[in-house]
């Protein structure tokens, strides 16, 4: 995880917890708390230059839904717009495997040699620690040289392995498990928390085992065609046909277009989607379409201890203050991602963005305190 992203999500979690409390969730917002949102949202986007979509609601209401710069050089930026999605996706791929654990097909305490036989800890991690983040397979890092795409593991001296954009996205999946499998535990299983894209990596091969289908197949028609999701798909092989307004990357970050880098992002970082599908997805998962309300309350639970980032299963969590608020952050080059949702105030926001200008990780969390300053009226003039 990119250090900036843990720091944001720690001070989101610490704010959260103090500014929500009780006194407003249930009451409606005035027109003019919602002009002031509108207002004060757009104004975050303008002033600080932000490429890209935000979509808020309140309630089930709109709220705001609007964005700022281009997704191409002819298209605005907007929610019907498609985004990589980037760490988003572990949500995505928890709810799967849970999915698979409803049907009785495996289990969340099964051995990971159970099936990665030849891995030489997989006796010691079991999937809920893939899950929660707390397996100690350290993480792997995507980036380019020249026209060449880098695979690193940066734990204990940085080591890396290349892979090829002309490989198919299992050769690329193989190459990149290969590696990480090959190095040392960080820490025993279950001893702390280490974000790691590796662990959903795993997973998602995990759900192709057990349902013998492809991961993408898996999701598209356990999950995206269950919801009604129309313009969500990969990265690496959506279907143009039905995702047709798609926002390009900027390649300052990366040296080539990352759509064509297959299989790198495998079940951690992989999901395209707009603004506005990725609301049918949160309605979805908290409403007992996806998961069971059972199977949705261990995937938010808090395994994490207290001075470590709160995780749930794919999920952010902050649980300390008087309301809970369930979220991520995510990045892969040239996407930046941020979703919030505070179940109390069945409030929800995502900000998806091609481009770091305006930093759109600190604009969702902006956006969140401010919404939380206008409908708790305890804290004064947030105008």
């Amino acid at each position: 995880m990119r250090a900036g992203i843990k720091i944001l999500a720690l001070l989101l979690a610490a704010a959260l917890a103090v500014t929500l409390v009780a006194c407003g969730k249930d009451r409606n917002l005035t027109d003019d708390e919602k002009s002031r949102i509108q207002t004060r949202f757009q104004a975050y986007i303008d002033d600080r230059g932000f490429s890209g979509a935000v979509y808020a609601l309140y309630k089930g209401e709109v709220i705001f839904d609007g964005g700022g710069g281009m997704a191409t050089d002819t298209l605005k930026n907007g929610s019907d717009i498609a985004y990589g999605v980037a760490s988003l996706s572990k949500q995505v791929t928890a709810a799967a495997i849970m999915q698979l654990y409803e049907s009785g097909k495996l289990d969340i305490n099964d051995p990971l040699s159970k099936y990665f036989p030849d891995y030489r800890y997989g006796n010691k991690i079991q999937l809920i620690h893939l899950l929660s983040q707390r397996s100690g397979i350290p993480d792997y890092m995507v980036d380019s040289a020249k026209d060449k795409v880098v695979i690193s593991v940066i734990e204990g001296g940085k080591e890396y392995v290349l892979v090829d954009v002309k490989n198919t996205a299992e050769e690329n999946q193989k190459i990149i498990r290969d590696f990480f499998l090959s190095r040392d535990l960080l820490f025993e299983p279950g001893e702390q928390f280490d974000y790691s894209d590796s662990n959903f990596a795993l997973l998602a091969e995990i759900v192709a085992q057990v349902s013998v289908m492809k991961y993408h197949d898996y999701v598209r028609e356990h999950i995206f065609e269950l919801l009604g999701m129309e313009h969500s798909g990969f990265i690496d092989d959506y279907d143009k046909e039905k995702i047709t307004q798609v926002a390009q990357t900027d390649r300052e970050d990366f040296s080539m277009d990352y759509f064509t880098v297959k299989g790198a992002e495998y079940g951690c970082g992989d999901v395209l989607t707009t603004p506005k599908d990725w609301y049918i997805w949160y309605r979805g998962l908290t409403g007992g379409k996806v998961v069971t309300e059972s199977s949705y309350r261990m995937m938010t639970k808090n395994y994490s201890d207290k001075e470590e980032l709160g995780y749930g299963f794919g999920l952010m969590i902050s649980d300390e203050g008087d309301s809970k608020a369930v979220y991520h952050y995510g990045y892969i080059p040239s996407f930046y991602s941020g979703a919030i949702y505070i179940p109390e105030y069945d409030y929800f926001e995502v900000v998806l963005s091609n481009h770091a200008k305006g930093d759109p990780h600190k604009l969702a969390y902006d956006m969140a305190l401010y919404f939380a300053a206008v409908i708790d009226m305890e804290l004064g003039d947030v105008s």
